[in-house]
């Protein structure tokens, strides 16, 4: 995929006024929405606007930069507005994650004293149709910041009918428990860069190198509105903490992530998170498999790459 250094084409600073939708991104909250104006610029590829608070209820700043995991819920936002409101995708259609990457250089995400506004630079590609209706697309989104490249990352997914993902979801989420299982004890927090019970996604097990996923439904960022499975940004969020662990002591942070989504987590049954850390050169970022398995298989998997954060 072609990357230009620099945004090449003007921006109004219209777009940065206000925030789309919270339906064109699939949020509950105002709050929780992080892009705020789009154009197209040709028939496969959109301009995109969006702004970072300088804090976040979860995404919160790591040290003076912003959290490299509002990359990763940037473009997926950016894929949900360019299907709505450019490819008439219906705002009921129900989407299905299937990847998810993001690469950004942690210099590049410095805090400064007001908002950060981006530009994206939005491609599309595999775009499909089933009918007339979209039936899926691969986005590619460039990241610049004050006109400059600071970070890209990738993404596809599928879009489907209310009735279509009902029969899809009907047989699991029948057998699903009438009742829900007690949260488990989360680790300790210094373990995962957290310092909130209710952010922490891993239990121990007693096995080095696996956890439990441990989610609440009730939580106000990663279940931002009802869902009835593991959203693909929890499961980001836990291969983030895993490779925290994992590095512990070693303080870091994720400044490279490629996710796959196989198939759906449950909001019941055990599930497991195993991260290894691989070997790479000294210096370089610290490489972390993650993978998670429920009910005997793998749900997913993930590549972090974590860099060690300098004191002070």
């Amino acid at each position: 995929m072609a990357t230009h250094d620099v945004m090449d084409v003007p921006v109004d600073p219209a777009l940065f006024e206000q925030t789309v939708s919270r339906r064109l991104v699939h949020r509950a909250a105002v709050s929780e929405v992080m892009i705020t104006g789009w154009r197209p610029l040709d028939d496969k590829t959109s301009i995109l606007a969006a702004q970072w608070p300088r804090t976040h209820g979860l995404y919160g700043p790591v040290g003076d930069r912003h959290d490299p995991l509002l990359v990763a819920e940037t473009i997926r936002q950016a894929g949900l507005v360019v299907s709505h409101a450019e490819l008439d995708c219906p705002l009921d259609r129900r989407f299905l994650m299937w990847d998810l990457s993001y690469e950004v250089n942690l210099a590049n995400l410095a805090i400064g004293p007001g908002p950060t506004n981006l530009v994206l630079r939005f491609t599309r590609s595999q775009v499909r149709h089933r009918g007339r209706n979209l039936a899926g697309l691969r986005g590619h989104v460039d990241f610049y910041r004050d006109g400059r490249l600071v970070g890209m990352g990738d993404g596809s997914f599928d879009c489907l009918s209310e009735a279509a993902h009902d029969r899809l979801r009907a047989p699991v989420l029948a057998g699903r428990p009438a009742e829900d299982s007690p949260l488990p004890a989360p680790v300790a927090p210094r373990l995962v860069g957290r310092d909130r019970a209710r952010d922490i996604v891993l239990a121990p097990t007693g096995t080095e190198g696996t956890w439990l996923l441990r989610v609440d439904p009730a939580h106000p960022v990663l279940f931002d509105h009802g869902l009835d499975h593991v959203p693909g940004m929890a499961l980001m969020e836990a291969m983030r903490q895993a490779t925290l662990a994992i590095a512990h002591p070693l303080p870091v942070t994720p400044v490279k992530m490629y996710a796959t989504f196989d198939r759906y987590v449950e909001l019941w049954g055990d599930c497991l998170v195993h991260a290894r850390r691989e070997e790479a050169p000294p210096g370089d970022d610290i490489p972390v498999r993650v993978t998670i398995e429920q009910f005997g298989a793998v749900a997913a998997a993930g590549q972090v790459f974590a860099c060690r954060l300098l004191p002070g």
